[in-house]
């Protein structure tokens, strides 16, 4: 596992049992999720059939995301994945993650 990965792993793993917020963005579209995190996993490439998924850490717990008017809005599952394809930390503090991947770019910090 990539120690940019790892690093990450170890922050969001740090912060379980507790909220955080995660800033996605993806080309001119902003999500805000606050999420309140369980555990975390690591998904490898070569343990899925599916070609299309990559390598991801997977986020469990619940969550809302804020709509357009918003709203806190129900996530539709009890998830939430970041692809770590090309993933770069720019800054990793006590109270806050800052990140890009081949995808987008998040800033996940504490609530």
């Amino acid at each position: 596992m990539d120690q940019s990965v790892l690093k990450l792993m170890d922050w969001l793993t740090a912060q379980a049992g507790g909220t955080i917020v995660i800033k996605k963005q993806e080309m001119n579209d902003l999500d805000t999720v606050h999420f309140n995190l369980e555990t975390v996993d690591y998904r490898n490439t070569d343990d899925v059939i599916d070609e299309y998924l990559d390598s991801a850490l997977i986020l469990r717990g619940t969550g809302n995301t804020l709509n357009r008017d918003g709203e806190l809005v129900p996530l539709p599952q009890q998830n939430y994945e970041i692809a770590v394809s090309g993933l770069q930390l720019d800054n990793a503090d006590d109270g806050q993650v800052e990140l890009r991947t081949e995808r987008a770019k998040y800033s996940i910090s504490k609530a």
